[in-house]
């Protein structure tokens, strides 16, 4: 193995030993090209484990390496836990350029569809919602 290169460990998060269903999961696929697209799925990750502290969150990229990301791709994916449905929240696939364009402009625009998905699970749970913002939903 080349020096430098460690080998990431790669975690099944839906088999029994790693599973948990109080564990979200975004997924992110994003092109290699250029070290922002890694970056902003970075950024995903850090920006909902702090925008909704009591709800775990796990960021898988690429498919933990398994998949070949498209040209050009940025594309956010999100389901309750390791052993539901991905819902998508973006993509980036057919905009740009620019390049910025690939991304959410902000991702707490994206916050009302992770709550919804989080409330579809469990409605008695509405996660992060005040009275008001979840009369609007």
């Amino acid at each position: 193995m080349p020096k430098g290169k460690k080998k990431v460990k790669v975690v099944d998060w839906a088999a029994d030993e790693n599973f948990s269903k109080e564990r979200s999961i975004f997924y992110v696929e994003h092109t290699t090209e250029c070290p922002i697209f890694q970056m902003k799925a970075e950024e995903c990750g850090a920006f909902f484990k702090q925008r909704i502290p009591e709800r775990e969150f796990q960021l898988v990229r690429n498919k933990n390496g398994k998949e070949a990301p498209r040209e050009g791709a940025f594309e956010i994916g999100f389901s309750q836990n390791a052993r539901t449905s991905v819902h998508e929240l973006w993509s980036g696939l057919t905009r740009g350029p620019p390049r910025r364009d690939k991304f959410p402009e902000d991702y707490e625009n994206l916050v009302p569809d992770v709550q919804r998905v989080l409330k579809k699970f469990y409605p008695d749970k509405v996660v992060g919602l005040t009275d008001d913002e979840e009369d609007e939903n």
